[in-house]
This record gives structure tokens, C-alpha cells and sequence, in this order.
């Protein structure tokens, strides 16, 4: 299906700016998309244990800004990246902590944490921004592999692997799909609920700092302000690829034609000259149709599973 509306949105766009198929353009659209990508991995592996996670957007930024003001101060890069990286993870762990051991509601948690941490960043900063990183920081976000692909492109695709086997080839991965489908049973089933709950919102705020980092070598500037708004193209993409609000079950392979479908509909408004008003009335459109969708499979899902528990009893009735 997403694929359908995939080519459906490809072909409206290039007969709507014949420019839209070249292959540098489709190619470049890719770069354009990678940091919302890298969140939405997380996102749907929290979505799947029944999580959510409101703050990633605010993360991205306040990575970002520690990587600038550290820079600023500086210190040698790879100590900036490192130190961007590990206060994603720190800034995940207070909302693990919250979710998963203080027991708090995770849209609550997440919506207070995302305030605070766009407000330190604004702190951090006073408003300002920190640029001039050197080029060789700068191609992460503006190089490309033998001059056509972008550089973000393939730590995107490693990233996707890497989660994709944790959740498909890992006890962990199953542990993620228990607690979303039946948190008191999989308690009950021995399942550390907690531990995993907490290391999911660890894992999150470390790939929002990555993201940070991607989005500071792309615009070659750190700000407080940074990637406003993107929390809703991030959960977009993970509910309108076919991962259920309610949890329980989820692909990664969806999330990311949601992805493409998302970022071909960014880029192709964006050549029609479509203000960014009615891009996020769009956008906003979308997320509503996903969430009807995903409530709808979730209780397909749970009818499923009420009905294979009923047969079960049954057969143990039965002489």
C-alpha cells in the first residue's frame, strides 16, 4: 500500500515539476530525510512496547548544542561528537528513569521533557548560534559517496540493520514485542520490563543525538531551535508504517517506506512552491489517518488474540 501511494506521489509530482525525477534530485532528497529516518528507527521500537517518545525533536537540539558550545570552548571534535552522543543517552535515561521505574505516563513525561530540554538548550546557548566546524565535520552532512550519494545515506541503512536485527534476532527484540502485546503477562513470564523500558528511552535519546550531530554537519550551525516540529514527522512515519499506537507488533521495513513517502511529499511541495502552512496541515493529515488506522489494527490485533485465547480454553474443556 505505501509503496502504491509511493509511486502514486512520484508520478503526480514529476508530471506537477518535470525536475522532480532526476536522479540527482531523488538521490539528494535522501539527505534531507536522514535525521527524522534515524529518530524513527528508535520510535517504532518504542511504539512496539507501547511507549513514545515526544522529546526526540528537543534532544536533537540540545545535543546539537553541546556539540557547538563545546566546540566553541575549543575542544577537539571527536570529544564534541562524543559529548553530544553521550547527553542524548543521559537526556534518554531521565525519561527511562521516569517511564520505567517512577511507573509516570510516557506522553506526560515526554511532553514536560521536551520543553525542558529545548529550554536548556535555549539556556545553553542565550539564543545564539555556533558555526564555522571544519569541512571535514561539514561533509558528513554535505559530502557524497563518489559524488551521488549522500553521506548520510548509508549510516542510515546500517542503523536500520542494526535495530532490525535487535528486534528480529535478539532476545531483547522479543522482550520489546511481549511488553507491548501484554506488559502484566510478560512480567509474569519473567520478562525485566523495567530494565528493557528504560534502555529502549536510553537507546532513543542516543539516536536523537546522532541525529543532532548529522543535522549540525549539514547546516553547519548549532542552535537551540533546531529540527522544531520534528517529533511529528518521526511519529508519523513509525504509525503510518504500520506500527500499532497500541503496541504489540510493528516493522521496520514500513517505517521506512512511510519515510520515503513522507520526505517524496516534503520534497515535492517544496518544488510546487506549497507554503509550509499547508505542508503541515498535510503532514498533520496524515498523522490523523495513521493513528485511525493503527487503532483500528490494534484491535483487529487484540480481537485476534482474544479469540485464540477463547479456543484455547475451549479445547481444555473439552473431554
Amino acid at each position: 500500500m505505501l509503496l502504491g501511494l509511493w509511486l502514486i506521489a512520484v508520478a503526480v509530482f514529476s508530471i506537477r515539476t518535470p525536475e522532480f525525477l532526476r536522479p540527482q534530485n531523488m538521490l539528494d532528497m535522501t539527505r534531507h530525510f536522514t535525521e527524522i529516518g534515524v529518530m524513527s528507527l528508535s520510535m517504532t521500537a518504542l511504539l512496539i512496547a507501547g511507549g513514545i517518545d515526544l522529546s526526540v525533536a528537543s534532544i536533537l537540539a540540545m545535543s546539537g548544542v553541546v556539540l557547538g558550545w563545546m566546540y566553541r570552548a575549543e575542544v577537539m571534535l571527536p570529544l564534541c561528537i562524543a559529548a553530544a552522543l553521550i547527553s542524548g543517552a543521559v537526556m534518554g535515561a531521565v525519561n527511562g528513569v521516569c517511564i520505567a521505574y517512577l511507573r509516570l505516563p510516557p506522553v506526560i513525561v515526554t511532553l514536560a521533557t521536551m520543553a525542558l530540554f529545548r529550554g536548556l538548550a535555549i539556556g545553553f546557548t542565550g539564543g545564539e548560534k555556533v558555526s564555522g566546524f571544519p569541512q571535514g565535520f561539514i561533509a558528513i552532512g554535505q559530502g557524497q559517496f563518489f559524488g551521488v550519494i549522500p553521506n548520510q545515506l548509508p549510516l542510515l541503512l546500517l542503523l536500520a540493520f542494526i535495530v532490525w536485527f535487535v528486534l528480529h534476532r535478539t532476545v531483547w527484540g522479543r522482550y520489546i514485542f511481549a511488553i507491548g502485546a501484554n506488559e502484566t503477562a510478560a512480567k509474569f513470564s519473567g520478562v525485566p520490563v523495567e530494565a528493557t523500558k528504560f534502555w529502549l528511552y536510553v537507546a532513543s535519546g542516543l539516536m536523537a543525538a546522532v541525529a543532532g550531530v548529522l543535522y549540525v554537519a549539514r547546516f553547519n550551525t548549532a542552535k537551540a531551535d533546531a529540527a522544531m516540529g520534528a517529533e511529528l514527522d518521526v511519529i508519523t512515519a513509525a504509525l503510518l508504517g504500520g506500527t500499532p499506537i497500541t503496541g504489540g507488533e510493528g516493522t521496520l521495513v514500513g517505517t521506512m517506506l512511510a519515510l520515503l513517502l513522507l520526505s517524496t511529499l516534503r520534497r515535492g511541495l517544496d518544488m510546487a512552491q506549497v507554503g509550509v502552512e499547508q505542508q503541515a496541515i498535510l503532514i498533520g493529515a496524515i498523522l490523523i489517518s495513521a493513528v485511525v488506522v493503527s487503532q483500528r489494527q490494534g484491535a483487529t490485533f487484540t480481537l485476534k488474540r482474544g479469540w485464540k485465547l477463547k479456543r484455547l480454553i475451549w479445547q481444555q474443556k473439552e473431554p
